[in-house]
């Protein structure tokens, strides 16, 4: 078999003759040959630690909430934070296939720096407002970054190399278990939140500092026809990139979609629902997310070895179909809310404090429900890694994403 082998500076400008299937290697020789790349290598660290205090992002409606912010106008904050991301994405993916794309991943980090330090000083509505700004105009550049890491990755080990990104968010127990251990000493929620944003802050001015003097930079991606006028060349790039992804595409698409408008409607009521309805604290609420946290990476290390030897077909359906069942238990956990007797709770609230949650519904919910989010990103972004062509992954990352936003604006998150 004859193929071609990226090099260094993400070009397919070299042929391997007969390079063995995925199925043929193990997972270990796999993972060997994936970070083997250089600058891929180096972009997986800073995500890493980027996704290591994303895990944050999860409470802001509660902290947003705890400062005094009407649920009316926290839907509104997510709402412009949608609407710029929104706005942002549809012209990330022309500046990815355009501009270079290492620069690019610097912005965004910059300015989810900036954005993340600021709300750690936020105490009012317009500060949050500033902050939330900021965040969202991370990306514009923020497809740049994506683009960069899928054109170092050899395409046999597409999923091998996407379930990697995910052991960043493992990362996130540490702040997870840090908030944990502040709350048993009797800190506040608000005061916890504005420390973490702060190191989150620095961390990502760290990555910042790192992708602008480590990585290398790509020369963009070449194009026969381009138009002298901006305008024109911006909508004529998406126009064609959006009828190469209808062709590639076409149910998943509308799936991507649906699955955007059901996500933004749960997201939003969840963690209220938990915390007001079933009268779980913050406290226990943080240990749900950690300990779902836990359960979801080897499951995504799994699932990318697996795309890599089947395919993706059968693991898109059976993580898809399993989503509708969390809403169910959630709601039934209003009646039920725990599927262990007192006995049990009790045994294991002795091993740890509050670790009794492992046996509510609300628990088993929300893992699965934050499971499947995250192996189902993991599939999304295989599939354009290993389908869509390299010159056009900027436009297709942006696209995809930008469909599903359209849907998200209908929510409330």
């Amino acid at each position: 078999m004859t193929s071609a082998q990226p090099s260094e500076n993400g070009k397919e400008n070299r042929e391997v003759s007969e390079e063995p299937e995925a199925s043929d290697l193990s997972w270990w020789q796999s993972l060997k040959i994936v970070t083997s790349n250089r600058n891929f290598t180096i972009y997986l660290i800073t995500v890493w630690i980027y996704s290591s205090m994303s895990v944050l992002y999860r409470y802001f409606n509660l902290y947003f909430r705890d400062i005094g912010i009407p649920y009316v106008m926290i839907g509104f904050l997510f709402s412009v934070l949608l609407g710029i991301r929104l706005l942002g994405n549809f012209v990330s993916g022309y500046f990815a296939d355009n501009y270079d794309r290492r620069k690019l991943a610097v912005v965004t980090m910059a300015l989810s720096s900036l954005g993340y330090l600021l709300l750690s000083f936020a105490g009012d509505f317009i500060t949050i407002l500033g902050s939330m700004t900021i965040i969202g105009a991370s990306s514009f550049t923020g497809t740049a970054g994506r683009a960069y890491y899928m054109e170092h990755i050899d395409r046999r080990f597409g999923g091998v190399a996407q379930s990697l990104f995910t052991l960043g968010t493992a990362l996130g127990l540490v702040p997870l278990y840090a908030v944990s251990v502040l709350f048993n000493q009797g800190w506040e929620f608000i005061p916890v939140m504005k420390i973490l944003l702060f190191i989150a802050g620095l961390l990502y001015a760290v990555c910042a500092f790192i992708r602008a003097t480590v990585l290398e930079s790509t020369a963009p991606p070449e194009r026969q026809q381009k138009s002298d006028n901006l305008l024109k060349d911006f909508l004529s790039e998406n126009w064609r990139g959006l009828k190469l992804l209808a062709r590639v595409f076409p149910v998943f698409l509308a799936v991507l979609m649906f699955d955007a408008l059901s996500d933004s409607l749960y997201r939003f009521a969840e963690l209220y629902f938990i915390n007001e309805t079933l009268k779980f604290g913050i406290g226990d609420i943080n240990l749900i997310l950690l300990l779902t946290l836990l359960i979801s990476v080897p499951l995504t290390l799994l699932l990318g070895r697996l795309f890599d030897k089947q395919g993706g077909h059968k693991l898109t359906v059976a993580v898809y179909s399993v989503m509708p069942l969390a809403i169910g238990l959630l709601i039934i956990a209003q009646y039920v809310p725990y599927v262990a007797p007192v006995s049990w709770q009790n045994a294991v609230d002795a091993i740890y404090p509050g670790l009794r949650v492992i046996f509510s519904l609300a628990f088993i919910a929300t893992a699965i429900k934050s499971i499947n989010d995250v192996l189902w990103r993991s599939l999304i972004n295989t599939y354009i890694q290993k389908s869509l062509p390299r010159q056009d992954l900027g436009k297709m990352i942006s696209l995809s994403t930008t469909f599903t936003m359209l849907l998200l604006a209908i929510g409330p998150s």
